[in-house]
């Protein structure tokens, strides 16, 4: 896999979860970073403004959770854009820890009855092979909100620990996309 980092499958269902927690918590801390001008300024070589990007990664989790819990992972989940209520990037923020709660919640409840599989607009997935991708777009939107904090002069703080990242097959360019919904 040139260009990428770890293996598919490598990593098992509980240090995802604990992964994908941490990330959230990373994203939503990067968010509230965000300088208030920023937020509407469009990402570097994307349509999307920082708000969009903020909002769209814990749609990202919405959309596990509701294939999870017996429902779909659809596009649709990728393409929602921030409702008018979330002006600024602590509202945002608060979005991204409730989903992150919601997360918890989730697992604290099901993971001694995991569904096999999950529903995707990719028709029926291992549930493993469902949440592993969640993890590594969450990851690669998460390395996204760094860099731009980074390039606005702000220092994240803290910076995405490395650890979080080890054994995820993520591309080595934050914007590359490439097999992600936008």
């Amino acid at each position: 896999m040139s260009g990428q980092l770890g293996s598919v499958g490598s990593l098992e269902v509980p240090v995802l979860v604990s992964r994908l927690l941490a990330l959230l918590d990373s994203a939503a801390r990067f968010t509230g970073q965000l300088p208030a001008g920023a937020l509407e300024a469009k990402v570097p070589g994307r349509k999307r403004t920082q708000r969009d990007l903020a909002y769209h990664l814990p749609q990202v989790v919405v959309a596990f959770l509701d294939a999870a819990l017996g429902g779909r992972l659809s596009l649709e989940h990728f393409e929602r854009r921030p409702p008018d209520h979330l002006q600024t990037a602590s509202d945002v923020a608060r979005l991204t820890r409730s989903v992150s709660q919601a997360l918890a919640v989730w697992w604290g409840a099901n993971q001694a009855r995991l569904p096999a599989t999950v529903d995707t607009y990719g028709g029926v997935q291992p549930l493993h092979a469902a949440l592993e991708r969640t993890v590594r777009h969450v990851a690669q939107h998460a390395r996204q909100l760094e860099q731009l904090l980074v390039s606005l002069g702000v220092a994240p703080n803290p910076p995405l620990a490395e650890i979080l990242l080890e054994g995820l097959p993520l591309p080595a360019d934050a914007w590359d996309d490439g097999e992600f919904p936008e």
